[in-house]
């Protein structure tokens, strides 16, 4: 892997140095000083992508076209609030998730799926999630446990989540069968969808192998009651893998379960 290279932001005080530095060496590669130069001009000399630790967050810099990735809880305060008010989520629903539950959620990508999950569970739950790509583990992990701009209900079911950095099918292959009431799959790169700018930052920078066929035999192994696949409504994998599917009309993305 292409490690990236970490700096400060355009304007570092000590502190700020002592933070890069600190990050560089969690992530296993070098500091480089900021020295006014822009992230474009860092990755153009270096050939590397860029790590920009600031004090508010962490940037992922993979290429100077694109947005650089972040972690931001996306729409998971708006969807706890509307479970919170007595309405339904459409990933919820399809799992049947319960509290008390265990989840894993296989493409963790920002977390938000997570953290809804995380919430629906609660405090006797568990929801796990694996994510491939180390850096996006890491900023998205240090996302989790720092964030501060949400209500503290979503804050609590961020800092549940239990990360990991693995691909699914080795993390699946380790679990015992039946070791999770729901296995969730959302391989959202399997096809692109220009409009879904929102995106780019992660499809950028994360790793996105194609769903294989021990993936989804894994899914069923480990799964104690369901397995949920959410893709693109002309995914071929609903049927590949015998999902019962559930359209959604007017949206891009449709879903599938598995009763194990």
């Amino acid at each position: 892997m292409n490690l990236p290279i970490v700096t400060t932001g355009q304007h570092p005080d000590g502190e700020s140095v002592r933070l890069a530095t600190q990050v560089a060496g969690e992530i296993g590669t070098e500091f480089e000083p900021r020295k006014k130069r822009s992230v474009r001009k860092l990755m153009r000399e270096y050939g590397r992508p860029v790590v920009v630790a600031g004090k508010e967050r962490y940037e992922y810099h993979t290429n100077p076209d694109v947005k650089p990735l972040f972690f931001h809880p996306g729409l998971a305060a708006i969807r706890i609030k509307r479970l919170q008010r007595g309405g339904n989520d459409a990933m919820v629903d399809v799992c049947g998730l319960r509290a008390g539950e265990l989840f894993l959620d296989c493409t963790m990508g920002l977390a938000s799926d997570s953290t809804v999950a995380s919430f629906v569970t609660g405090p006797s739950g568990l929801v796990t999630a694996c994510e491939a790509d180390p850096i996006v583990t890491y900023i998205v992990g240090h996302g989790l446990a720092t964030y501060t701009d949400s209500p503290e209900e979503v804050l609590e079911a961020m800092h549940r989540i239990d990360v990991r950095n693995a691909k699914a099918a080795d993390f699946l292959e380790s679990c015992e069968t039946g070791s999770y009431d729901v296995v969730y799959l959302d391989p959202m790169f399997e096809e692109a969808i220009e409009e879904a700018a929102a995106f780019a930052p992660l499809r950028s920078a994360g790793v996105h192998d194609r769903p294989d066929d021990r993936l989804f035999t894994e899914a069923v192994r480990v799964a104690r009651r369901r397995v949920v696949l959410k893709a693109h409504y002309r995914s071929e994998l609903f049927d590949r893998y015998g999902f019962t599917r559930i359209d959604r009309p007017n949206t891009k993305f449709h879903y599938g379960y598995i009763e194990v």
